[in-house]
C-alpha cells in the first residue's frame, strides 16, 4: 500500500503537473540559442520524457494496489464507500492512462486533418486524469488514521497553488498577447529566428516549434513559476511520502 501510494504521489505531483504545466506554458523554453533537442522542440521533448515517467508510475502503483487485493474489487460493506469511491476515480484513472498511451502510439500526422481529434482527446483526457488525482488523493488520507490533519492541509495548499499557478500564467499569457513589442525586440528577434533556423536545419515535424516566442519577459516570468513550482511539487511529495510510510 505504501509503495502504491509513493507511486501515485510521484506521477502526479511531480512528474504529471510539471509535464501539463511544460505543454501550457513552457513552449517558449530553449536550450541555449536551440529551440530544439533530439528533432524536436525542446517543450515537447520535456512533455514527453515527464508523462511518460507519470504513466508508467501510475500503471506501476495500480499492480501494487493490484497485487495488495490480490485482484479483488473494493467491498464498499467491508470497507466503506469513500474506499470505495477512491477505487472507483483510480480506475479511471487508469483507463485514461492507457488511453493516453494508445494515443501516443497511434497519433496521426502533425499536418492531417484528422489531427485535432488527438489534440483534444489527449488533452482532455490528460486533465480529466490530472483532476481526479486530487480528490482521490484526499479521499485516502480522510481515511489514515495518523497526520490526517496535516496531510490534508497539505493538500488542501497544493490545491490552491494550482489554481493559483494557472490564473497567474493565464494572466501572463493574456499580456503576452495583447502586449506589442518594440520594433528594437521584433528585430533581434527576427535575427534569433533565423539563426535558430539556420542552425536547426532538421525542422520538427512532429510538435511545431514556436519561432516567434513574444517578449522574453513574459517567458521568464513563466520559467520563475515553473521553478517554483517544481520546488513546491518535491517539497509537498517529501511530505506526504514520510508521513505515509511512518
Amino acid at each position: 500500500m505504501q509503495a502504491h501510494a509513493m507511486s501515485m504521489i510521484l506521477s502526479f505531483i511531480i512528474f504529471g503537473s510539471t509535464g501539463i504545466f511544460i505543454a501550457r506554458y513552457g513552449r517558449s523554453l530553449r536550450i541555449g540559442s536551440s529551440r530544439q533537442l533530439l528533432g524536436k522542440a525542446v517543450w515537447f521533448q520535456i512533455h514527453r520524457f515527464l508523462l511518460s515517467i507519470s504513466t508508467l508510475l501510475t500503471l506501476l502503483g495500480f499492480f501494487f494496489i493490484l497485487v495488495k487485493a490480490r485482484g479483488e474489487w473494493v467491498n464498499p460493506e467491508l470497507y466503506g464507500l469513500r474506499l470505495f469511491v477512491h477505487s472507483i476515480l483510480g480506475g479511471i484513472i487508469i483507463c485514461c492512462a492507457m488511453i493516453q498511451i494508445w494515443l501516443a502510439l497511434y497519433r496521426c500526422n502533425p499536418h492531417s486533418r484528422f489531427r485535432f481529434i488527438f489534440d483534444w482527446t489527449h488533452r482532455i483526457t490528460g486533465l480529466l486524469a490530472f483532476s481526479l488525482s486530487i480528490p482521490t488523493i484526499f479521499l485516502i488520507i480522510s481515511l489514515l488514521p495518523r497526520y490526517r490533519t496535516v496531510l490534508i492541509t497539505a493538500i488542501s495548499l497544493w490545491t490552491a497553488w494550482i489554481v493559483i499557478v494557472v490564473i497567474i500564467c493565464e494572466v501572463i499569457e493574456y499580456q503576452k498577447r495583447v502586449s506589442p513589442l518594440p520594433m528594437t525586440n521584433n528585430a533581434q528577434q527576427n535575427g534569433t529566428n533565423q539563426e535558430n533556423i539556420n542552425v536547426n536545419a532538421r525542422l520538427d515535424i512532429e510538435a511545431a516549434t514556436q519561432m516567434n516566442v513574444g517578449s522574453q519577459y513574459y517567458n521568464k516570468k513563466k520559467l520563475l513559476l515553473l521553478i517554483i513550482h517544481i520546488i513546491i511539487s518535491i517539497i509537498l511529495s517529501v511530505l506526504l511520502i514520510v508521513h505515509i510510510s511512518k
